[in-house]
This record gives C-alpha cells, sequence and structure tokens, in this order.
C-alpha cells in the first residue's frame, strides 16, 4: 500500500522570555518526520510538517510535550511550581525530588514538593535549580558502589549540591559524626536521613548552616 504523504500547519503559544536557541533546541530534539520545519512570531511557534498521518501526529505531539516542558521552566522561574518531570528532562539526568528540595533549602531558598512528589515549588532561580539538581544527579553516580541504601545517597547528594562540598568531603563528616558507618558491604546510613543531614551540616557549616529552612 503506498505512503499518503500529507502537509500540515500548526500554531502554538510559547512562554515569554524564553532565549530563542532554547526553543529551537527544545522542539527540533521533538521532530519525528519526514520533514518539519518551525519559524517563530512573537510569542507564537508556527509548525509545519509534512509526512504520513501517524508522521504528522506522533510529532504534533512531541512538539507540544516540548512546549509543555518550556511553560513549566517558565513557571518556575517566575517563583511558581513545575513538574519534577520537566526538570529531569532540562538536567538530563534523573534526581531524587526530596534531594533537591533540601539542597535549595541548605543554600537559603525556599523549597516544597507536592504530596505526590510529581511537582516542586521553590523561590529560587530557574538555574540554579537545574544546576543544584545536575549536580545531586552526578552525586548520586558517584556514590553508587560504595555507598548502600537510597537513603544515604539521598543525604549526601543533597550535602553536597546544597553546601557545594565535595561528596568524600560530607561522607568525612558523616563517619565523623557516626552518621555514617563503614561496613563490608559499604557506607551505610544509621540513622532517619533528614536528622542526620542536619547534623552533618552544623559540622561542615556551623553558624552558617540555615537549619530554620529545614524544617523538622
Amino acid at each position: 500500500m503506498p505512503r499518503v504523504i500529507k502537509r500540515k500547519l500548526y500554531t502554538i503559544n510559547l512562554p515569554p522570555g524564553i532565549p530563542l536557541e532554547k526553543i529551537y533546541e527544545k522542539v527540533s530534539s521533538a521532530f519525528k518526520a519526514g520533514y518539519a520545519e518551525i519559524s517563530i512570531q512573537g510569542n507564537k511557534l508556527f509548525l509545519e510538517v509534512v509526512g504520513t498521518e501517524y508522521e504528522i501526529k506522533d510529532t504534533w505531539y512531541r512538539v507540544r510535550q516540548a512546549v509543555s516542558e518550556l511553560w513549566e521552566l517558565y513557571r518556575l522561574s517566575k517563583g511558581m511550581e513545575a513538574s519534577i518531570e520537566a526538570l529531569v528532562r532540562e538536567v538530563g539526568r534523573t534526581f531524587p525530588p526530596e534531594s533537591l528540595v533540601y539542597a535549595l533549602r541548605l543554600r537559603g531558598y525556599k523549597a516544597e514538593l507536592s504530596d505526590d512528589k510529581s511537582r516542586i515549588t521553590t523561590n529560587a532561580p530557574l538555574d540554579v535549580v537545574v544546576e543544584v539538581a545536575r549536580t545531586i544527579a552526578e552525586v548520586i553516580d558517584e556514590l553508587r558502589f560504595r555507598v548502600k541504601g537510597t537513603a544515604a545517597k539521598r543525604m549526601i547528594a543533597a550535602l553536597a549540591a546544597g553546601l557545594q562540598e565535595p561528596a568524600e568531603k560530607v561522607i568525612e563528616y558523616g563517619l565523623r559524626s557516626r552518621v555514617l558507618e563503614e561496613t563490608e558491604e559499604g557506607i551505610e546510613l544509621r540513622e532517619e536521613w533528614r536528622r542526620g543531614l542536619r547534623k552533618i551540616a552544623v559540622l561542615l557549616k556551623g553558624a552558617e548552616a540555615p537549619l530554620d529552612q529545614l524544617g523538622e
């Protein structure tokens, strides 16, 4: 059966203030059709797609998802909430949302997760949120074979990213305070990770540690 090639033009609203190169990068990565072309006028994106009906629908769906992620990041940049999924796509790595919240609090910002942990609200600038999330992902990867347990990794990564200290230094202070212990199977957490995080933060930063931001 011959392939039926069609052409379709779509329009979608863009969030204000997003650099053009960021929009083109995000949207172009969603192209799956044989041919697609985008143009931007003001806050509108025009998408022309050529391909089979399936290719056109699939590309339009993916472009809408990409623009939706841009809107999520825009809302976060305005001090509102954004989905963790949008941040994961922006960072290019997965990370524990709880670590991001506590790392941002350690830097003096407000940060909260939704009850289902799928969304974050913070007053931190978007570039700081992305940088902290990326650091957490890198630290988690670094700890993969040395530290046992997700809670221990979550705590160390939050401290390293939040206090901008090497993971090795966090581990050193964790062992010194007996929040962590070295076993034959690796480094393990000896107490509830949030309580341990507060203890190590005090040791690392003393009076500078913003404990009032951490909550209970």
